[in-house]
């Protein structure tokens, strides 16, 4: 898999709020996750028949790669949905090999349904470059700023010394609190990864069950 996942021009940024293009997770023969926004950047990005484990779309249909002509590689007919304990374990797998990689920390997932809608989501949004109709929400300790992709989050929140005050909503409606965790205990203010660990999103909310992944 060559990874040449296209993320700059509207044409080919990730589907965010009110996407109806037809897109695709690719799962590899390590268990990385792959988003692509269409088949043919899926295609294009391929090499052979064996490096993916999985593909599936957002209705979790669960599809192989094959050869036409012998030489030509295109998308399998479905053989039907993707098997939901499979695909959690290997979602979580990968979120623990690579952590820093998938930094937004949302609740366990307890259905195949709400798998699929978070990995899509998560993916979208970890690559996203651009604005959307949806942007994220910070609430600064009562000051409120509009940032449009999870890199410009990042970037706000690398300048504040101190996160206890600060609340982040993505373009989903997903709330998090942000934590900064750096492996050094002796680390300068403001040092560190920043991660995003949902919370509940307000007083008489029912409970779910708590964050898929732990901090590192």
């Amino acid at each position: 898999m060559k990874r040449m996942i296209p993320t700059n021009g509207a044409a080919d940024d990730p589907e965010l709020p009110g996407s109806l293009r037809k897109d695709f997770v690719v799962v590899d023969d390590l268990g990385d996750f792959t988003y692509y926004p269409s088949e043919t950047a899926m295609l294009e990005d391929m090499e052979s028949v064996n490096e993916a484990a999985s593909i599936f779309d957002r209705a979790g249909n669960d599809f192989r790669l094959t050869l036409e002509g012998g030489r030509t590689l295109r998308l399998s007919h479905s053989f039907g949905r993707v098997e939901f304990t499979w695909l959690r374990q290997t979602w979580m797998n990968d979120r623990r090999r690579d952590p820093e990689a998938h930094r937004l920390l949302r609740f366990y997932p307890t259905n195949l349904d709400a798998l699929l809608t978070g990995i899509f989501e998560t993916l979208t949004l970890e690559i996203a470059s651009e604005a959307t109709d949806s942007p994220w929400l910070l609430d600064l300790g009562g000051k409120e700023a509009h940032p449009a992709t999870l890199r410009e989050v990042d970037g706000l929140l690398a300048r504040l010394d101190h996160l206890e005050r600060v609340t982040v909503r993505d373009p989903f409606g997903h709330n998090y609190r942000p934590t900064r965790h750096a492996p050094h205990p002796f680390r300068t203010l403001g040092a560190g990864t920043i991660y995003y660990v949902e919370t509940e999103p307000g007083p008489g909310a029912v409970r779910r069950p708590a964050v898929s992944d732990s901090l590192p």
